[in-house]
């Protein structure tokens, strides 16, 4: 019956439109509720980075007080450039993004809860110049610079949200350093409300195709069986 229903008689491929389209539809849906529910507050929800971390399940669009970034323990995403002789020198890499493991307290955690991932020019600007500098030189690099780094590396608030799907670069970032149960804080980001809603047209347009091709085939088999 069901074969019959999605058209797939003569074979599951003749199904693949009706059930791309369904699974299709479903995933859209599924991202613009999840949108649409966050973007329903007029601001992020402000939490303890302590108290979000215990559950960072919970609210997406967040400002988060009192979080700490574990940059040795940081993945990254980098232009690689292309190697162009310019006053005698080589072009380099340049870092696009970061995914910087969160905690709060005294000590980093070995399985982080959740990364935050940031294109922060001034954080960006301060690696890019750590690769330009000789290895003997970076600690003299580091100290100059420590106020900086401090500063950064222990904001006074993380404005960010969580995307209902993780980004390709994401998930690669959190196969070296966390689990998978990890959720990615997109700092400066909050729900895209008319995308979000343009989605959740279109997933229910997807839907309700999808199950109009199946409600005709039922009847179609309903008639024939009278």
């Amino acid at each position: 019956m069901l074969k019959r229903l999605l058209g797939a008689e003569d074979g599951w491929g003749a199904a693949t439109g009706t059930l791309l389209l369904l699974g299709f539809g479903l995933f859209v849906l599924f991202v613009s509720v999840a949108d649409l529910r966050e973007a329903a507050r007029l601001k992020p929800e402000e939490r303890s980075c302590e108290s979000w971390l215990a559950d960072p399940s919970g609210a997406k669009w967040v400002t988060l007080v009192g979080c700490k970034l574990d940059l040795g323990e940081a993945a990254s995403r980098k232009w690689k450039g292309w190697r162009s002789v310019k006053d005698g020198g080589v072009v380099g890499a340049k870092y696009l993004e970061l995914f910087i493991p969160l905690y709060a307290g005294s000590t980093p955690v070995d399985r982080p809860r959740a990364v935050l991932a940031t294109t922060d020019k001034e954080l960006l600007a301060l690696l890019d110049a750590i690769d330009q500098v000789p290895p003997e030189e970076v600690g003299g690099f580091l100290q100059a610079h420590h106020a900086d780094f401090e500063k950064l590396l222990e904001p006074k608030t993380l404005t960010g949200y969580v995307e209902p799907v993780k980004s390709l670069a994401a998930r690669t970032a959190l196969d070296t350093i966390s689990d998978d149960g990890a959720v990615v804080l997109e700092q400066g980001r909050q729900p895209a409300r008319m995308n979000a809603v343009f989605g959740l047209l279109v997933g229910l347009v997807c839907v309700a195709l999808a199950v109009r091709t199946i409600g005709r085939r039922f009847l179609v088999e309903r008639d024939s069986t009278l």
